[in-house]
């Protein structure tokens, strides 16, 4: 294989392996009843790392110039690639850390160990942003611009409609039933609303970062914005697969939401306008409309449903995410970003992401 055919496959190539291990990991850890997310990402490092080190070996002995070096860019910064193991690595750790911290004394309770990892996410994130790349951390997507409230207002307006749409035409049809939650006192309503506007936001912005920020932001790098999109949302339909009541149905739409999510930082290069979609969709989903959340169905809502209907219409016990609704309306959205020529950055992006000269 040339070198030029080299470089074009390498990143796909890894991919697909990456993502055979990841699943062949979950399977492992579901027989042997582990967690099946910790395994899934661990997975993904065994695989990319075990290819790359393989094609390594055999490229070792060849010219290193930079076009050659799998370790160093062009630029003589380490590949993308690298960069997002090396992420993933800290977090994992730092989430152990973190969880391990919290069991032993009893701080946190169980039920909120999972907000650990995006702690964790967070941490990654700015020691590869200052320490790796050395950047500044809003490069990551929180620039500094007089856009700020309106990239997360317009996020929220859009998530709020397109998730109405999908809610609306459901119980309009009476697909769903809702009966209005007893013993609900305005002190009640306020506290419920006040707890899930808390939950889905920390979520939604962990998730986020996770998925649009740092990792999805080094694999453009490296794979360009088509391969990046399809990678991190593939990831992140699957990571979803395992949560109550999950079909393939709702893994695919929840992949067709990472596109969605994805071509929105991307028309904004900001993680605010993904970030307001995200949450909206998630928070007026649970409280306003009483719908489960990707399997999630909390008691923190104004309605009561009583029956979901055909699944393939309302997606079930899973909710929205799982019904032919979401599927159209998330395809519509995605292609409205795509041609609305207003949504665009606005900052200067690429200035932004300029690395800062060392001290």
């Amino acid at each position: 294989m040339h070198q030029s055919d080299f470089s074009q496959w390498f990143w796909y190539i890894a991919v697909s392996y990456s993502i055979i291990s990841a699943l062949v990991s979950a399977v492992i850890a579901r027989t042997k009843q582990r967690d099946q997310g910790n395994w899934f990402l661990l997975g993904i490092i065994f695989g990319i790392f075990a290819i790359s080190a393989l094609l390594l070996m055999k490229k070792l002995p060849d010219e290193l110039a930079p076009g050659n070096n799998l370790l160093l860019n062009p630029d003589r910064h380490l590949r993308s690639g690298w960069r997002v193991i090396i992420f993933l690595v800290i977090s994992l750790v730092v989430n152990s850390l973190l969880v391990s911290l919290a069991r032993l004394s009893r701080v946190v309770p169980e039920p909120s160990i999972l907000f650990l990892f995006y702690i964790a996410v967070l941490v990654s994130t700015v020691v590869m942003i200052k320490y790796i790349d050395s950047r500044r951390f809003v490069s990551v997507g929180f620039p500094y611009h007089g856009a700020i409230f309106r990239e997360i207002g317009l996020g929220f307006l859009i998530g709020t409609v397109m998730i109405c749409l999908v809610g609306g035409f459901e119980i309009a049809f009476g697909a769903v039933k809702l009966s209005l939650r007893s013993n609900l006192s305005i002190i009640l309503l306020v506290r419920n609303f006040g707890l899930s506007f808390l939950f889905f936001g920390f979520f939604a912005l962990g998730e986020e970062l996770l998925f649009r920020g740092y990792p999805f932001q080094a694999l453009i790098e490296g794979m360009g914005n088509v391969g990046a999109i399809i990678f991190m949302s593939v990831i992140f339909g699957l990571l979803h697969s395992g949560n109550p009541e999950a079909t393939v149905f709702s893994t695919a739409n929840t992949i067709l939401a990472g596109v969605w999510l994805s071509v929105a930082y991307l028309k904004t290069r900001t993680l605010y306008f993904p970030f307001g979609a995200h949450f909206a969709w998630n928070l007026v989903q649970s409280f306003f409309l009483s719908l489960p959340v990707s399997g999630l169905l909390t008691n923190r809502t104004i309605f009561v449903p009583t029956d979901f209907g055909p699944d393939w219409f309302t997606g079930g016990r899973y909710g929205p995410e799982a019904g032919v609704g979401t599927t159209v309306v998330l395809i519509a959205a995605t292609v409205f970003f795509i041609l609305d020529k207003r949504i665009k950055p606005a900052y200067d992006y690429v200035a932004l992401k300029e690395r800062v000269a060392a001290k």
